[in-house]
Formats: C-alpha cells, structure tokens, sequence
C-alpha cells in the first residue's frame, strides 16, 4: 500500500496548493486491503501494516490485528494446522467473516439495508478500527476538530475536499492511482539513471 499513501499524499499536496514537505497528513487506503499512514514532512512516520498485511485494519477477508490468544485458542483446542489457520486469517475474516456475505463493502451494505444483522456488525466493526487506527494516527499530530460536509461526504467526490470551511483539520477525498504511481516511479528513475544523450 505504500505507493497508494505516496500517491494519495503527493495529490493531496497538489489539490491543497502546497509542499508535500509543509503537510501533516493521514492518508487512508481503503479497499479490499486496508491501510491507514501518518505523514509527516513528506515521509511516512506510521502505518498501521506491520510484519505482514494482517496487522492493523479489518481488511475484506484479512482479520487486521487480532487478540494473539484467539490464535493460541484455534491451535490448540480446535486443532488448526499452520496452513488452516493463514486460510482463515488471510482469506476467511475481515468483513466476509463477520458478514457472511462478503469481503466487498457495497455487498455488506446491501446485507446491512436489508436488515442483515451480521452484515450490521461486520459494518460497526469494520468502522470501530478505522476509527482507531485514525484517532491513534491523529495521536502522533495533535489535532482535532475535524468537520466533514456531510452532504459532499456522501457524494464520495474524487479528488476533492469533503471537509466545511471552518473545520480545522482538511480532509480530502483522493482516488488512488497505483499504477500511474508506479509509472511516475519508474520515468523518473529511467531519466535519473539513462547515459548522457539518452534522456
């Protein structure tokens, strides 16, 4: 997810009209995996992946962090191999666990609009550890008083504000584009590196 934060943090600064370098920045991928990045003077100073993508968020069908014990519990008193319990983990939880229905936000709302009630605390978890993991990303900045347009917010706008004029922290909305990142890297390293007369 690391291209999608440097992306999502590079537009913002250009939505914003200003240096990547002068922002404090919370960036937020959300999708199938989930990510949550704090970035500071134009470098990522947290991030709630750790060792794998499992820790931190509640992903589509990944758990996000979980209480080790649960795992203690699953190899001893119900016999989970090694290999059973990274199929639950990685392919069985997240919102397709809880849910049931499916690891696809829309799907789960749809559940959720027809009085699912699995679908219902799939929803309320999923939104319990985003909410979290940006008040624990928040931490590290030291600001509050965010205020979103509720109306603008709804209408999921790319690449725009979503926050009212007087909240004292701006929040955009900033479609990810991964694969232009990508692109943009690898142009820039191709200049950077060609011999002389080839760039």
């Amino acid at each position: 997810h690391g291209i999608s934060h440097q992306y999502c943090a590079r537009h913002a600064a250009q939505i914003l009209g200003r240096d990547l370098a002068s922002l404090r920045l919370i960036t937020c991928h959300l999708g199938n995996g989930c990510s949550l990045a704090a970035i500071r003077d134009g470098r990522s100073v947290d991030t709630t992946m750790g060792f794998t993508p499992l820790e931190g968020l509640m992903m589509g069908t990944r758990s996000g962090s979980v209480d080790p014990g649960i795992l203690i519990h699953l190899l001893r008193q119900q016999g989970c191999s090694a290999e059973k319990l990274d199929e639950v983990l990685n392919r069985e939880s997240g919102l397709y666990g809880v849910s049931g229905v499916s690891g696809n936000m829309r799907e789960v709302l749809a559940a959720m609009a027809k009085g699912n009630p699995r679908a219902k605390l799939a929803f309320d978890v999923y939104v319990h550890r985003l909410r979290s993991g940006s008040a624990a990303a928040c931490e590290s900045f030291a600001f509050l008083g965010l205020k979103l347009d509720r109306e603008k917010n709804a209408r999921s706008p790319a690449d725009q504000e979503v926050s009212t004029a007087d909240s004292a922290v701006r929040v955009l909305i900033v479609r990810t584009q991964e694969d232009w990142a990508i692109a943009q890297e690898c142009w820039s390293w191709r200049r950077a590196n060609a011999p002389p007369g080839a760039r």
